[in-house]
């Protein structure tokens, strides 16, 4: 997880917070103008968390999280934060607020590492 946080970081980096991520800034536009957009958004975000919450489910059958982690809880505390460190980052134009929120994910999930 770590790797991943540090992609987006650096990625994020690259840009200097320009752009934010277009899935987030499709919302913050189109969300209160049409239910349709609205819900085409959350379908997508819904379809974006599946995949953290597959992975987290992998982790867990695999024994590197514990059986109390709950993927769908995890894949949400990382979307949110992913999401609102990118507005803020891309806002301030400044990286710090995208990596406080990722590592704050990590850290979260790293609560259930097992060993």
């Amino acid at each position: 997880m770590q790797r991943w946080r540090d992609h987006l970081v650096e990625g994020t980096r690259a840009t200097g917070g320009v752009g934010g991520y277009p899935l987030g800034s499709l919302a913050s536009e189109l969300a209160d103008r049409s239910e349709s957009a609205r819900e085409a958004l959350a379908t997508r975000f819904a379809e974006w968390e599946a995949y953290l919450v597959d992975g987290f489910t992998a982790m867990r059958e695999d024994g590197l999280i514990s059986r109390e982690a709950d993927p769908a809880e995890l894949a949400v505390t990382v979307m949110t934060a992913l999401q609102g460190g990118l507005l803020l980052a891309q806002t301030t134009r400044e990286i710090r607020p995208l990596e406080l929120a990722l590592d704050m994910a990590v850290a979260h999930a790293g609560r259930y590492r097992t060993g």
